[in-house]
């Protein structure tokens, strides 16, 4: 009897391992965009690859948002630390399907997440910290995160005044994870019309806004995001 118990305890275990494995399997990213593209940071060999797509899809979409007609990226990146800082970027308008994409891989890497937030004591924040270039918006990074008061918010107004961004693709990945991937923990894709965000991506790709107006299909559920003037890499 004792035999046959020890048994079925054996094998509950074995079950509830593997599910638990499974349950923790990490996803692939299924295409890769932006490859030929210049590489941005080196941390972590089997994820830097990952980041520099969801470095690149990020800065195609608040190119798209922010200055669809310049491309400017410091006007972007400014514009949209700007309306992070006072909550008023909304992902929903901006990702495009490939984003989507890249954020369902993202949000399987455990350590990089904690309670839905970008975990800032994980190995890869730190080595984002750790190569920023500006030493003043390190050391202000660093006592955020030394006295566990790190968020968006409080050091908002260091990267604000800060344009490092243009040059620094550690910095550029940490406000895409931060700043943007995070956010998408909350939304519910369920009413994100990501069809009508790549065709609009492709549009403002393709046309002379001073000659030809979008036509766009009708966007169902989805407030048009704040559009504000503000990274070359």
């Amino acid at each position: 009897m004792n035999t046959r118990i020890l048994k079925t305890v054996f094998v509950f275990f074995i079950v509830l391992n593997f599910s638990c494995k499974q349950d923790n399997t990490e996803a692939t990213l299924a295409e890769y965009k932006y490859a030929e593209k210049p590489e941005t940071i080196s941390c972590d060999p089997a994820n830097d690859k990952l980041l520099k797509e969801a470095l690149y899809s990020f800065e195609k979409d608040i190119l798209n948002q922010y200055d669809p007609n310049g491309k400017n990226k410091l006007r972007a990146y400014r514009a949209f630390v700007n309306n992070a800082i006072s909550d008023r970027v909304k992902p929903e308008n901006m990702m495009s399907s490939h984003t989507k994409a890249i954020f369902d891989v993202l949000k399987t890497k455990s350590d990089l997440w904690q309670e839905g937030a970008l975990n800032y004591n994980s190995d890869l924040v730190k080595c984002l910290s750790q190569n920023m270039q500006d030493q003043s918006l390190k050391t202000t990074f660093n006592a955020l995160v030394s006295t566990n008061s790190m968020n968006y918010k409080l050091f908002g107004p260091a990267l604000r005044s800060n344009t490092s961004y243009t040059r620094d693709a550690y910095l550029q990945t940490f406000i895409a994870l931060d700043y943007y991937y995070s956010k998408m923990f909350d939304l519910d894709f369920s009413k994100i019309n990501l069809e009508f965000n790549d065709t609009k991506q492709e549009a403002n790709n393709k046309i002379d806004f001073n000659k030809t107006p979008l036509n766009l299909p009708k966007k169902n559920n989805v407030k048009k995001a704040d559009d504000h003037a503000g990274h070359n890499h």
